[in-house]
């Protein structure tokens, strides 16, 4: 298919900044798309319309002509290569300063930006930088050119995560690294899927809890020192709550509430996945808020899971304690209770309750009446 390319330059008056200065864009049209690139040149509109006018070359005629001039010579060099030449590509190669060559570092600095542009959590930024990281790290360098990318590179990859992770973590990695690659084929700067052959089998991990017996022997366990006695308090709340260890560590008195049924309870947005929770407490857990005032005594993450493995070996458990192994057990702690299996997982804020987010308040209505019929059957 041919490719009918035409350009235009603007400096819109309504993108000025503070300075007086707007960005001079590039108006593309290919095959009856138009679309509109900032160029890394500002100036002022009332100026740039004056130069453009004149009948004499000036500087700002240069530089147009230059712009022109450097993207039809990169239309033809990508036909001669016998690649495509699409808009994206366009706006990719003037993001890159006009310069064909393409590094790892640069692929992954332009898939971070249109990531964070699509939204996203700090958390999941992060779970991506700790891929590349590895990557950049055992692989390639970041300056090595995306073209060097090959399909012995992705199996040297998954064989380091393999090596270093558990295999649902690996796979996890490796499904992210992947979504780098195809953004790199999506501009086109990638020609060849260096994943092709390569499956990625994800595992499902087994959810561990603490049953009844191994709850109550934490319960009932004396602590030696105040240091661990408060670990056991936040991991038993957490039993008794479904809360995850950021969501505990960002409660405050005001957000524990009291309903017209006369029942404690916690409703907000889980710091993960945004999605609306409503826990009430029942009797286990309020008798912990109040032990501290409603103002739990959390400490780091890392030392939290450290002190868990403690308190395991003292209580004669011989399962890993962390953070989240407690608001596995909540889920089986609460359906004990008698609560249906639907409230349950609206306590928990699952993401995979897709009414949650539209119905917030009947989700409210929903677990307070299933807990007030199930306190007045008792």
């Amino acid at each position: 298919m041919r490719n009918t390319l035409d350009m235009t330059f603007y400096c819109r008056k309504c993108k000025v900044n503070r300075k007086g200065l707007a960005p001079i864009e590039l108006a593309v049209s290919m095959n009856g798309e138009r679309r509109f690139i900032n160029l890394p040149v500002k100036m002022a509109p009332d100026r740039f319309e004056k130069q453009v006018a004149s009948k004499t070359t000036n500087d700002t005629k240069k530089y147009l002509e230059s712009v022109e001039s450097q993207i039809k010579a990169f239309q033809i060099q990508r036909a001669s290569e016998n690649k495509g030449f699409t808009i994206d590509v366009i706006r990719e190669y003037v993001k890159n300063g006009f310069n064909t060559n393409y590094t790892m570092l640069e692929l992954w600095e332009s898939f971070f930006s249109n990531f964070q542009k699509k939204g996203t959590t700090p958390r999941n930024e992060r779970k991506y930088e700790l891929v590349i990281e590895a990557f950049f790290s055992n692989i390639l360098p970041p300056n090595a050119q995306v073209s060097e990318l090959t399909h012995l590179h992705i199996v040297q990859f998954e064989r380091y995560l393999k090596a270093h992770f558990a295999d649902s973590t690996a796979a996890n990695m490796l499904s992210k690294f992947r979504s780098i690659v195809l953004f790199g084929m999506s501009i086109e700067r990638i020609a060849e899927d260096p994943f092709k052959g390569i499956h990625i089998k994800k595992t499902t991990k087994e959810v561990a809890f603490l049953n009844a017996h191994e709850v109550d022997a934490i319960r009932k366990k004396q602590m030696p020192n105040e240091r661990l006695e408060r670990v056991k308090d936040l991991f038993l709340f957490q039993c008794f709550t479904a809360l995850s260890y950021c969501d505990m560590a960002a409660l405050v008195p005001d957000d524990f509430q009291q309903n017209h049924f006369g029942q404690i309870y916690i409703e907000k947005h889980r710091a993960k996945t945004k999605v609306l929770f409503c826990t009430v407490l029942f009797e286990d857990a309020i008798e912990i808020a109040r032990k501290y005032n409603f103002r739990l005594p959390v400490i780091s993450n890392q030392r939290y899971n450290g002190y868990l493995k403690e308190i395991a070996d003292l209580c004669g458990i011989d399962k890993t304690l962390h953070t989240h192994l407690g608001r596995h057990t909540a889920g089986c702690y609460l359906l004990n209770k008698g609560l249906p299996i639907e409230v349950v997982a609206k306590i928990m804020g699952h993401t995979n309750t897709r009414m949650t987010r539209h119905y917030a308040h009947l989700l409210r209505d929903t677990v307070f009446s299933s807990i007030a019929a199930l306190e007045n059957k008792t």
